[in-house]
């Protein structure tokens, strides 16, 4: 998601577009050289140093009893579980005890009795297996999808915990999906944890110990590192949005300027690392990106009954790894290849217009995204309603491929339904037709693309016709001075509300909760606003 640039993705999701046209400079680009020059400007900072454990937070009362439900805990598998779930919600003096208790009273190997070890050996091989796969260390303690406390802990902003994590000797492992702890940090727009991460391990690094020289887990971490798909930490961090978090990963030695232009050290993404297609939890073939089963209609629709199963289609969407991840901006707007992914702001979009008063209203009329990027909202107003056209739009060719490929997964009249490359800044590759609805998602990053947006919308809408617009609360320079723009000169703002709750729910068909956070971490935690302009 992902870049979530929540995911200022700022608080970015791998999500602005940046799609200005005309040759204008892309926003993201700039932010991404002044951040080297501060980076370059800054006064540097005092010597970094490992984490040690964290004070109490409890009573020592309260501490010893936590000791005790620990020790009561019936096995290392138990306690494993509990370790991860108190991670995760930063119970920073649970997992206290737990390490305090486990971490010298048992391995998994030493919880094999005599029993065990007398059996066949066609049972002892496959318990030896399942041991294998086991953390040598309850820090390290793995869920199903390998992600470890310190996962946990990092994606949900509990820096305590991260904190003690690191001090017990947490290893800064990926999971199945390449994550490693600090993407989700990174993703997530916690700065704090961002820069414990960093800050720990060029620590154990610079004491030169051989624990560190021999564990690749143990070295400085590279911002630049790809998760499975096609994704770094950096990537990530512009995504949040978050400026902290931004400006601790590019001042991370890892973020060397000829690695951050395409440099000699960047690695291309490969099939392998981009990941298979996956649908419904399963890969399929050998194909890069993964097809993401959308359900907008999983709760209650605007207070009404559940719609029955055979009125709320599935919204299938291909996602692709980000081009040139750790430059995905390029030199030129019809360089950025941000909209390969998926971003949540268009998440919210496509809630919006799948409500049955928006279905109600498009039904019959023109329909046309500005830098759609997958052309999430666009294809699910296509496949709840009745629009009597769908234009799908954005800049960069291999984005408008994805629209067309999206275009066919969700099996649309390619004669209702269609992609195209729109130019903001070059009015020839408007639509001849004026039209109904324009909506757009989390477009503006910069002043300096507002009148462009605005002339575009303009430019494409009918009188009284309506540009529908979603993006965070805050977060994004030129918001505040786009929305001001939009409601005077030619344009009557008609709603202004935050997205009710509902349309930060997990929109996954398989309603699965890891997956969603996975690839939308910041859908739940941030607020956004649905706008409503009516072209006067």
């Amino acid at each position: 998601m992902a870049v979530t640039a929540t995911k200022a993705k700022p608080t970015a999701a791998p999500g602005g577009k940046g799609k200005g046209g005309g040759g204008s400079p892309n926003p993201k680009k700039q932010n991404t050289k002044k951040q080297q020059q501060q980076r370059s400007q800054a006064p540097k900072r005092a010597p970094k140093a490992a984490a040690v454990d964290p004070p109490l937070e409890c009573s020592k009362a309260d501490f010893a009893a936590l000791l005790g439900d620990a020790a009561g805990l019936a096995n290392f598998e138990e306690a494993a579980v509990e370790l991860l779930d108190c991670a995760r919600y930063g119970e920073v003096d649970a997992c206290r005890a737990i390490l305090d208790v486990w971490s010298q009273k048992h391995t998994p190997n030493d919880e094999r009795n005599d029993d065990d070890a007398k059996s066949s050996s066609a049972d002892g091989d496959a318990e030896q297996d399942d041991a294998e796969q086991r953390p040598t260390t309850m820090v390290d303690a793995k869920d199903a999808s390998h992600s470890t406390p310190l996962h946990k802990a990092c994606a949900n902003g509990h820096a305590s915990t991260v904190q003690l994590l690191l001090s017990r000797g947490a290893s800064h492992a990926p999971n199945d999906s390449g994550n490693t702890p600090l993407h989700w940090a990174a993703g997530a727009g916690h700065a704090a944890c961002v820069r414990l991460l960093l800050d720990h391990y060029d620590a154990l690094s610079a004491k030169g110990t051989d624990d560190t020289q021999n564990d690749d887990t143990q070295k400085p971490l590279d911002v630049l590192l790809k998760n499975g798909f096609g994704r770094s930490a950096l990537t990530e961090g512009f995504a949040s949005g978050d400026t902290k978090t931004v400006e601790h990963l590019l001042n991370h030695g890892s973020a060397e300027e000829e690695r951050l232009i395409g440099g000699l050290d960047k690695k291309e993404v490969g099939e392998a690392e981009a990941g298979e297609v996956a649908t419904g939890g399963k890969r399929e073939g050998k194909q890069e990106g993964i097809v993401h089963e959308f359900d907008f209609l999983r709760g209650v629709d605007e207070g009404e009954a559940e719609r029955n199963d055979e009125e709320r289609p599935s919204v299938f969407i291909r996602e692709l790894p980000i081009a040139h991840a750790d430059d995905p901006f390029g030199q030129a707007p019809i360089e950025d290849t941000t909209g390969l992914g998926v971003w949540c702001a268009s998440l919210v979009m496509a809630w919006w217009l799948a409500s049955s008063s928006m279905v109600d209203r498009m039904k019959g009329k023109s329909v046309l995204e500005l830098g759609a990027g997958c052309g999430i909202p666009a294809l699910t107003a296509a496949v709840h309603g009745r629009p009597a056209s769908v234009a799908i739009t954005d800049l960069n060719p291999e984005t408008i491929e994805n629209i067309r490929h999206n275009i066919g997964l969700n099996g649309c009249d390619t004669e209702v339904v269609t992609a195209a490359s729109i130019d903001w800044g070059d009015e020839s590759t408007y639509p001849p037709e004026k039209l109904d609805f324009v909506v757009c998602s989390d477009c503006i990053y910069q002043k300096d693309i507002v009148p462009l947006l605005k002339r575009v919308a303009a430019g494409l809408l009918k009188p009284n016709g309506s540009f529908l617009y979603v993006a965070p609360d805050g977060g994004r320079d030129g918001l505040p001075e786009f929305i001001a723009a939009m409601k005077a000169d030619g344009f009557e703002c008609v709603r202004e509300e935050a997205a009710p709750e509902a349309y930060k729910c997990n929109p996954l068909s398989s309603g699965d909760d890891e997956d969603c956070f996975l690839h939308f971490g910041e859908l739940a935690g941030t607020t956004y606003v649905l706008y409503e302009f009516r072209r006067c």
